[in-house]
């Protein structure tokens, strides 16, 4: 069944996306070079995250449910912080991969966790598989890229 309310969990990691797009970065020499089989994987796992969520209901009864609310939450706060750095300091490409708090490539990381607690708030077991493939996909990629940046400068 369709549930409208829980297209506010997908849309809570694109927003800073379309600002992405409208704003492209500063300081971005050269190509990313993507794995095939990882880009691949990221996409899927994009793709299922993003439309999982609108067919189940948000379900906070239980102990467990609050907690991985909490870790949706906490995951989100440092998506936007790193996203806030990107935006603040001019719009440098390498921020979007350098570490926060000794978490490396945080913007990776972070919607990653805020999916996969979200598979809990949600009770979907396919939302934890698609957060599985999204997470082999997107943080190798985006660790691959962090090593091409920190070999440029």
């Amino acid at each position: 069944m369709f549930h409208p309310a829980s297209l506010f969990m997908p849309f809570m990691v694109l927003l800073p996306n379309l600002l992405f797009f409208r704003r492209s970065p500063h300081n971005m020499s050269g190509q990313p070079n993507p794995s095939l089989i990882f880009s691949v994987a990221e996409g899927i796992g994009r793709i299922g995250t993003m439309i999982v969520p609108i067919f189940f209901t948000v379900q906070l009864r239980n102990g467990y449910e609050i907690i991985s609310l909490i870790v949706m939450i906490l995951s989100l706060l440092l998506y936007y912080g790193g996203w806030c750095r990107y935006f603040l300091n001019d719009r440098d490409y390498g921020l979007l991969f350098k570490p926060v708090m000794c978490i490396p490539v945080p913007l990776a990381i972070s919607p990653v966790l805020y999916f996969l607690a979200g598979s809990v708030v949600l009770h979907s077991v396919l939302l934890f598989m698609f957060s599985i493939v999204f997470a082999a996909g997107h943080i190798p990629n985006s660790l691959r890229e962090y090593k091409r940046i920190l070999h440029r400068d």
